[in-house]
């Protein structure tokens, strides 16, 4: 299974986990840097990747809502506002396994909120 970081989260932490040995990409590695959301969402969708991303606003956002739906996008919505590198890295590691078997059991398109304390993975409405 693997997991697509968008530019709202640094290539460095999907160096990381890939050194770690998860099957990470970001989303520099295929697209320009400022590629839009309905541009790679297609992709993540065929070829059925999980999206992790910051960017709330892409559940609110028509065509990246629709996308989300009609490329059937697993997604993971990393919360809270104004952390720093080092709690990013924590809050993903963290609630990385829980994702991964989220992931692994859950029906696509979905969405999910992972927590910036603890590890209580919400699901969400794709409104």
């Amino acid at each position: 299974m693997r997991f697509f970081i968008d530019n709202n989260l640094s290539r460095g932490l999907a160096n990381g986990m890939r050194a770690f040995g998860e099957d990470v990409i970001h989303i520099t590695e295929i697209f320009p840097e400022d590629a839009d959301d309905t541009e790679y969402l297609p992709r993540v969708g065929s070829e059925g990747w999980f999206l992790v991303t910051r960017d709330l606003r892409i559940r609110y956002r028509p065509a990246e809502k629709m996308a989300l739906q009609q490329h059937q996008v697993g997604a993971f919505f990393m919360g809270g506002k104004n952390l720093n590198r080092c709690q990013l890295i924590q809050q993903l590691v963290r609630n990385w396994p829980r994702m991964k078997e989220l992931a692994g059991k859950t029906n696509v398109p979905f969405a999910f909120r992972v927590p910036p304390k603890g590890t209580g993975i919400a699901s969400m409405e794709l409104k």
